[in-house]
């Protein structure tokens, strides 16, 4: 079975080398759980092993995720050539430059029917979407399934894999739930003050292809990323 490391070893032993490539992928974060550095992990050691990585930004524009990928991991140009970076913050491309990108610009009116097209036209070893939050709030939840079960299909056929990004608790349980049934896996990612800190964690909640891991893992955010504690809690 085809593995894709995330980056974070802890975690990569944990999920018993990687990710098992066509995967789609929920991570579920409380706010400030560090579910963007996670997918930054994800992102750059895919650029590093020269994969074509496309990573969407719901939020940020892209000179924004370029400028935090760099706070954690100061890519060089080289690098960030394999990564197809796109914002639905980002102001219009310049008129000409053809690209992946041109497809969803042209597009924007309608960017699950934009970011399918890409996929159609395009061939990606990782996609990251951060946030599907932004999907989730702006279209009916039947549109939304029918988005990720695209990502499985192109997952499956391109032995790649997705991962998304969603705020745990800002929709009722029934839509949560269906978001993770249709995932093939779950990484939840929470908070927890203890005394006179704040402690995060993250477990796996499911995962096909694997067995799912036990253990809670205990995490810092650093300047270098998501730091594991050597230590595991186990359930």
């Amino acid at each position: 079975m085809k593995l894709m490391k995330t980056g974070i070893l802890p975690l990569d032993t944990q999920l018993g080398g990687g990710i098992p490539a066509g995967s789609v992928v929920l991570v579920l974060e409380e706010p400030g759980a560090g579910g963007d550095v996670l997918s930054y992990h994800f992102a750059v050691e895919g650029a590093l092993n020269g994969e074509n990585v496309f990573y969407l930004a719901t939020d940020d524009t892209e000179e924004e995720v370029k400028d935090y990928v760099n706070l954690y991991f100061n890519l060089d140009d080289a690098v960030w050539e394999n990564i197809t970076l796109l914002s639905l913050s980002s102001s219009l491309k310049k008129e000409g430059e053809k690209d992946a990108k041109d497809f969803l610009k042209k597009t924007m009116y309608d960017p699950i029917g934009g970011l399918k097209t890409i996929l159609y036209h395009e061939d990606f070893d990782r996609v990251v979407v951060n946030n599907m939050t932004y999907f989730i709030a702006n279209y009916p939840i039947e549109d939304v399934v029918s988005l990720i079960e695209v990502f499985s299909k192109y997952a499956k056929k391109n032995e790649s894999v997705f991962m998304m990004l969603m705020t745990k608790g800002m929709f009722d349980s029934r839509t949560e739930t269906a978001i993770k049934h249709y995932s093939d896996g779950v990484i939840e990612l929470t908070l927890r003050e203890v005394e006179n800190e704040v402690q995060r964690r993250l477990k796996v909640i499911k995962f096909k292809g694997i067995l799912v891991p036990k253990a809670i893992l205990r995490y810092e955010l650093t300047d270098k990323g998501i730091k594991m504690e050597s230590v595991m809690r186990v359930l």
